[in-house]
């Protein structure tokens, strides 16, 4: 049984709310905004296991706006994602992503290769999240991995020969970017689903 409590937050740790009043064209207008970290995600591939590595993790928003909306899931409040994390420390986006990478699955990871920057909730925080790849093997691993802060992160391994059937699977939810990743990867290393 899940049991939810929701308290209205004044003063958050992660997220700044703001109006901006501006005047463009001799014309006030007045929008919203959020304030977020930009952030950082990795794709793992492990060459050996001819899978991708991707994190399952519970999401309390997903899982509250599941519960509030009715709609049941064998995955509820779970997400299948990228390795990721918020760039909140003064790190370099490669800095902060090697340290997601280690906190998350447990592997020590040196060689990053940039796959691309994008923008997100365009219309209220504009946040920036820039993807990286690594490839990983079993001599990489150094630690336990799970995440920090009762994060409870399993690792989950893909096949590749299964990525299009699981990105086609609405009981796998997961963010379009693991998808746009995906076909990344498949373009630039030749691989035919």
């Amino acid at each position: 049984m899940i049991n939810l409590r929701i308290n209205e937050i004044k003063k958050s740790k992660y997220i700044k709310l703001y109006n901006i009043n501006l005047i463009k064209n001799g014309k006030e207008i007045s929008w919203e905004y959020a304030e977020i970290h930009d952030s950082v995600s990795t794709l793992l591939y492990d060459e050996n296991k001819k899978s991708f590595l991707l994190v399952k993790q519970i999401r309390i928003p997903l899982l509250y706006k599941q519960i509030k909306n009715n709609i049941s899931s064998k995955n509820l409040g779970y997400t299948y994602e990228l390795c990721s994390g918020l760039m909140d420390k003064n790190l370099s986006e490669k800095e902060t992503a090697i340290e997601e990478i280690l906190e998350e699955t447990g592997f020590c990871v040196k060689n990053l290769e940039k796959i691309a920057t994008f923008h997100s909730a365009l219309g209220t925080s504009a946040t920036k999240q820039t993807f990286f790849y690594a490839q990983i093997d079993d001599s990489m691993k150094i630690g336990k991995g799970g995440g920090i802060d009762g994060e409870e992160i399993e690792l989950f391994y893909l096949p590749i020969e299964n990525a299009r059937e699981f990105l086609n699977d609405d009981d796998y939810i997961k963010p379009a970017s693991l998808g746009y990743c995906f076909m990344w990867w498949f373009d630039k290393f030749g691989f035919r689903l």
